[in-house]
């Protein structure tokens, strides 16, 4: 520590500096000195750290400068007055200017101090707290344009941005251009970034995990904040910058970039007001982005089952207003409220969310102001703090979709640089002083690896799993919010290819939760292509590129996730039939590399293979949430790749036919008049429909099994209605019992009468053994088929 003072010192000397430079140098010198003293070295409750946690927050004032900082406060203002010649102390150039050289001070003396220092963690904490609190001091007063103390919010400073706009602050002595600045600026976030990092990772000697984390809890605000200061001074070198040096304007893209990657994981979905997120948020993110059609219901639900299946029994059904407006029809078939699908952000908590989140809305501020495309610079103050959704897709849409997905690749896999195209290879990256290059994910298959140089008394699992899910967290939330913000094909191609790599990783990982990330990337990937037409004259890159690896990512994660828990399965089957569809429609263009054939052996070999799961699952019965987890395959993932066949020719699902009715002959005759019994019965159902209809040739030789088993199941519901009727205070008309039972009914009807059309002779034998009988209910049913047989029959 000492050496490091001695180093300061020395640097602080030389003649060539700007007075105002010298003097920011020998301030932070100062700080350093100061808190390195052991006296600071011990936790105090009463200390004044405490208040500095709460300085945030809007209409607060800031907290009493300590008398080191007052020092250098009053300082610093003075050789500032007179280093700028300016007379009026009102002028923003002052603290603007001083702020700019107490931030270039990060690299060289506070930033060794969070990487590898000698002083005690309580030292290194009191040092970033009190360096930040007075930078926080000179941008408060920028923002009220005076140097009186303040009361308005810190994280309120937007007016700063708005009035930097084709001003340009610099100290008379500074002669460096623009261009230089600029990139100094961005060289400090990107630093600033690999300090955050860096934290994630950090492991304090002989402290418990919480111990650990309440200092983590003091640094990482602190850090957020000073990223918040330099997305100010970089609007401030944007403002006069000139928007046709392409150069000038992507390194100002890159830096917004990473100040954004750095801050979502801290805000998460906006939900819980912390860093956690859920996989049923990201799902309603991406159905709310969704172009196309599916989106008139939530393609995960029993509405969207008996609409999207071949023949749809929708054309028949005479209360389509109950099967809109039911909550039954139009809720998942899956509960995203599990905490299975919820991520866990312990890096982050409600004071850590507010910053980012005040960072994240500066950021789009500055992003308005310093690009050409300028638009309405009050947008980004029309965001509440649970707006995360619409912030991001704001910040992508000014900053550039690919700039962010290229960065968070590079992020993903700890190889960011900046400028992106300066020398840097991985091992540099390894090699910096900013924590372990470590695997991001262990594959299938793959042996636990050792960390190089690791200490005995860290715990390597503890260490990889924190760091690493930062970068997960950063991935799939940006990903699945900014990606249906292209405005171009050729835009939204060149950008999946940096997405692509980074969904293989996290669905090829061993942790079902990951593949469940991986999943919901490429289905916000499918989505994103949804309002574009490919070119017909090649294939898409990234489906040139990734094809091979996703079929086979999906056939692996498939296979091994068929008992976890019910959202993580179904999301990859969904993900795995939306990626076929689009396969399948690309496939139809002459010039592709991908036949059609190919695409329908991907589809046939995909829904035998969730078939052959749903089997597993069947001699489970309904226990341990069996049932949500076989609707979730039924509806999601079955279902959409039966109907794709069943529009093709040639009777595209023959191969699949034995399979097929192996599994939903059981799910058919499954007892039970629970809601999810009624879901699996119409899900299995809607799935027969299109199997029946894929495999037309052969079904002759399989109706007497499928009206069999539509019989029962008419019998049993006719129990369940008649048992409803009887229990009307227990379960009124128009509940959500009610209507399961009255649309399984409907839906078995529909599904007799294409039998009978289908395989004929075979069914018709069951249909006249039942009008035999004495048993007026089923022979009533029967009737009601055979009528509707004639109705729908072509």
């Amino acid at each position: 520590m000492t050496a490091l003072i001695s180093t300061i010192s020395s640097t602080t000397t030389d003649n060539s500096q700007s007075s105002l430079e010298a003097a920011a140098q020998k301030a932070c010198a100062s700080l350093v000195n100061h808190y390195s003293d052991p006296i600071h070295h011990h936790t105090n409750d009463g200390d004044d750290v405490n208040e500095l946690e709460h300085f945030h927050d809007e209409d607060s004032s800031l907290p009493c400068l300590p008398p080191v900082c007052e020092f250098w406060y009053r300082k610093l203002l003075e050789v500032g007055s007179s280093g700028l010649a300016i007379c009026n102390e009102s002028d923003t150039r002052i603290p603007l200017a001083i702020t700019r050289e107490l931030l270039y001070c990060y690299e060289s003396i506070i930033r060794p101090v969070l990487i590898d220092s000698a002083i005690s963690i309580n030292g290194v904490v009191k040092v970033i707290e009190h360096y930040e609190l007075l930078l926080a001091y000179f941008v408060r007063n920028a923002t009220e344009h005076n140097f009186s103390t303040a009361t308005a919010s810190c994280d309120n400073i937007d007016g700063v941005v708005k009035n930097l706009d084709k001003e340009h602050i610099c100290n008379n002595n500074n002669e460096n251009s623009s261009s230089d600045e600029l990139l100094q600026i961005g060289g400090i976030m990107y630093g600033i970034s690999q300090d955050i990092s860096h934290w994630m990772s950090k492991t304090i000697p002989n402290d418990d995990i919480n111990a650990t984390n309440k200092t983590k809890d003091k640094v990482f605000p602190c850090l957020l904040r000073l990223l918040g200061y330099c997305v100010t001074l970089l609007s401030s070198s944007q403002g006069i910058m000139d928007v046709n040096n392409k150069s000038d304007l992507t390194a100002f893209k890159e830096a917004l970039s990473i100040a954004t990657v750095i801050c979502v994981p801290f805000v998460g979905d906006g939900t819980f007001k912390s860093g956690k997120f859920s996989i049923g948020t990201l799902m309603d993110w991406i159905v709310e982005n969704s172009k196309d059609e599916t989106k008139i219901c939530n393609p995960m639900s029993i509405a969207a089952a008996l609409k999207y299946c071949s023949p749809s029994p929708y054309s028949v059904m005479d209360d389509s207003d109950l099967m809109s407006s039911s909550s039954f029809m139009q809720r998942s078939v899956i509960d995203w409220s599990a905490r299975s699908v919820n991520f866990i952000a312990p890096w982050s908590d409600c004071l850590g969310f507010r910053t980012a989140a005040g960072v994240l809305k500066q950021i789009h501020t500055a992003s308005v102001i310093g690009l050409p495309s300028r638009m309405n610079a009050h947008d980004g103050n029309e965001h509440s703090s649970t707006d995360i959704l619409p912030l991001l897709q704001s910040i992508s849409r000014h900053v550039g979709v690919q700039v962010i997905t290229s960065t968070v690749r590079a992020f993903f896999y700890a190889r960011l640089s900046y400028p992106s195209n300066s020398v840097s290879n991985v091992s540099d990256v390894a090699s910096k002083p900013v924590g372990s290059y470590i695997p991001l994910v262990r594959r299938i298959g793959d042996e636990t690896r050792e960390l190089e140089n690791q200490k005995p008394d860290v715990d390597t699992s503890d260490l990889t799993k924190e760091h690493n899910r930062f970068r997960v967290s950063a991935a799939t939330l940006i990903f699945c919010a900014v990606l249906s913000q292209h405005s171009t094909f050729k835009a939204c191609d060149s950008a999946l290819s940096d997405v692509i790599p980074v969904a293989l990783t996290l669905l090829d990982d061993v942790q079902s939760f990951h593949q469940g990330l991986g999943a919901a990337i490429i289905l916000s990937a499918i989505e994103s292509l949804s309002p574009f037409e490919p070119d017909t004259a090649s294939t898409p890159a990234f489906v040139a590129k990734f094809n091979p690896f996703l079929t086979s990512a999906f056939e692996t994660a498939i296979r091994h996730s068929g008992r976890e828990e019910a959202p993580l399965i179904t999301a990859i089957c969904f993900a795995q039939s939306k990626w076929i569809h689009y396969l399948s429609t690309l496939s139809q263009h002459p010039n592709c590399i991908i036949p059609q054939a190919t695409a329908n052996v991907l589809a046939r070999k995909a829904t035998a293979d969730m078939m052959h799961r749903v089997i597993n699952q069947v001699q489970f019965g309904g226990r341990d949430g069996n049932d949500e987890r076989i609707a979730g395959m039924l509806v999601a993932g079955i279902n959409p790749l039966l109907a794709l066949l069943a529009n093709l020719p040639d009777a595209a699902s023959i191969e699949i036919t034995r399979v097929g009715l192996s599994a939903l002959l059981p799910l058919i005759g499954w007892c039970g008049s629970s809601l999810e019994s009624h879901a699996i019965h119409i899900s299995s159902m809607v799935c027969m429909l299109s199997l029946m209809n894929g495999a037309y040739p052969i079904m002759t030789k399989h109706g007497g099994k499928i009206l069999s088993e539509v019989m029962l199941l008419l019998d049993r519901s006719d129990k369940d209605t008649a048992y409803l009727s009887e229990t009307n205070s227990d379960f009124p008309c128009g509940s959500d019992n009610h209507t399961a039972a009255n649309v399984t009914v409907k839906v078995a009807l529909y599904c007799g009468a294409v039998s009978l059309i289908v395989c004929g002779e075979s069914a018709e034998a069951v249909s006249q053994h039942v009008q035999s009988t004495n048993l007026q209910k089923p022979i009533d049913r029967c009737r009601e088929i055979c009528e509707l047989s004639k109705k729908i029959r072509p």
